[in-house]
């Protein structure tokens, strides 16, 4: 069973429709890139979010 995680500082995917679109493009997404369409049923996608103070870019803690 294929497993994406998709990771993201809190806020950024604002509501479930959001959430939800991601979790159905990425499904497809690797089906698409395997060539089996049947992928998409057998996908799990995780999607984790982190508080800002969790979160660095250029060895700085992301202000928010």
């Amino acid at each position: 069973m294929p497993v994406i995680i998709v990771k993201a500082r809190q806020g950024v995917l604002p509501h479930d429709q959001a959430k939800a679109q991601i979790i159905k493009d990425m499904a497809h997404a690797l089906a698409r890139a395997v060539g089996d369409e049947a992928y998409q049923a057998r996908a799990t996608v995780i999607i984790e979010e982190y508080p800002d103070q969790n979160w660095g870019r250029g060895g700085k803690q992301v202000d928010g």
